[in-house]
């Protein structure tokens, strides 16, 4: 009898695989326009004369127009194509990217941003709905995990590439080297095919209106402690992740170039080692504990507390890289779990709206506040105690996921009931 290879029978397009490494690739070049600013962060405060809080304000512009665009991004993402709106966030960005290199004032700078935040959010939004309909629900936190793997691995290129080349070559090169692929990731999206939406998922009447919408959200109690969980985080980690490399220069002695390198190494490892093994932990602890994305994450930020210690106050390089690079470890392994959380209890025809209002929600309450607020303590008291206690906020997220954990268990049971 003869073997039929139906794998073969699917064009390259079409396979799973394929979207994955396209979506996780250019989801890479994502957060390295993201935070190509911070490690040149210094450079532009000295060349454009900013205060820290003008300079914090540089990320919270960007977040602010990112969060106020993801629901929009999120209502079309159920409607129409979603490709195409990637594709089209992808070019808007690197060109938004490449004009901040240009930009002649701070005004100039933060409008730049502001148009990185709009393309940013039109590709971030409709992904995880792409590949919701890739991946059947326990497979899910690993294919996410991979695509969340981009996160760090972007972050940390972002970090290495801005240090080196502000350096030796300033900060306007920087934006220019990170805003130049945009148009071939752009044709790259468009090269892939659109999978049917929701075909590993039972059907379900469509909310359509924002009413109808609201109220389907509300009859999954987990989304919200997740969403509230993930504020808390992305606050956190938001802040910490714009102010670092600066705090290292400033409080540690470093030069631009080896603070940006070495931060960006630690978190490329730590991150990538993270997020990968968060998914794959996740995933199996799923099948025995139904709760386990929560309970897991929960833990894992609970965890974090003494590393960050550490990492903020120790005067020792042997102490504080080590410290910084266990905390970074145990905040990435949470990407994959709680983003298969959010999606698995999301019905195929909400997901992008839901995503969207959770991805403006921990923006708007999170990033978007702490580095203008960290920068503005940090003109009147310095840098070390508004990153310190940012640094202190990671448990108080693990506890609201922990406490969310049964509400997780109740909506998956819904889900497949």
């Amino acid at each position: 009898m003869q073997v039929v290879n139906t794998r073969s029978r699917t064009s390259l397009p079409q396979r799973p695989a394929s979207t994955l490494a396209v979506l996780t690739g250019v989801n890479a070049f994502n957060y390295l326009d993201r935070f190509i600013t911070a490690p040149v962060l210094p450079l532009i405060i000295a060349s454009l004369h900013l205060s820290d809080a003008q300079a914090g304000s540089l990320q919270t512009v960007f977040i602010l127009v990112y969060s106020l665009a993801c629901p929009a991004s999120g209502w079309l993402g159920d409607r129409s194509k979603r490709l195409h709106i990637a594709a089209a966030g992808v070019a808007v960005w690197s060109l938004a990217t490449f004009a901040s290199g240009l930009a002649a004032s701070f005004a100039w700078l933060a409008l730049a941003r502001a148009v990185v935040g709009i393309g940013e959010a039109s590709y971030t939004v409709v992904t995880p709905s792409l590949l919701a309909d890739h991946y059947p629900p326990d497979r899910r936190g690993r294919a996410l995990s991979i695509f969340y793997a981009a996160m760090p691995v972007g972050i940390a290129l972002g970090y290495v590439l801005g240090g080196q080349i502000g350096a030796r070559f300033g900060w306007r090169p920087a934006f220019f080297v990170a805003g130049g692929p945009g148009l071939a990731l752009a044709l790259a999206l468009l090269l892939l095919r659109e999978p049917p939406r929701g075909r590993f998922d039972e059907k379900s009447r469509p909310a359509t209106t924002l009413r109808e919408t609201i109220a389907a959200l509300r009859q999954r109690p987990s989304f919200f402690f997740n969403m509230a969980g993930q504020t808390i985080f992305t606050f956190a980690m938001g802040g910490l992740g714009t102010w670092m490399p600066t705090y290292f220069v400033r409080e540690r002695g470093l030069g631009v170039g080896a603070a940006g390198t070495i931060f960006g190494a630690l978190l490329l490892v730590a991150g990538f080692l993270g997020t990968i093994v968060g998914g794959q932990a996740g995933d199996r602890l799923a099948r025995r504990f139904p709760g386990a994305h929560f309970s897991f994450s929960g833990w894992a930020l609970i965890a974090s507390l003494p590393f960050t210690l550490a990492a903020v106050l120790s005067p020792a390089p042997s102490l504080f890289w080590p410290a910084m690079f266990v905390t970074q470890l145990l905040l990435f392994v949470n990407l994959g779990p709680l983003n298969a959380a959010l999606v698995n209890v999301l019905p195929p025809d909400l997901r992008a709206r839901g995503v969207g209002l959770h991805t403006t929600t921990i923006h708007l309450l999170g990033d978007a506040l702490s580095p203008f607020l960290i920068g503005v303590v940090s003109d009147s008291l310095g840098l070390r105690i508004p990153v310190l206690v940012t640094g202190l906020l990671l448990p108080l997220a693990g506890l609201v996921l922990l406490i969310g954990r049964r509400q997780l268990v109740a909506d998956l049971s819904a889900r497949s009931s």
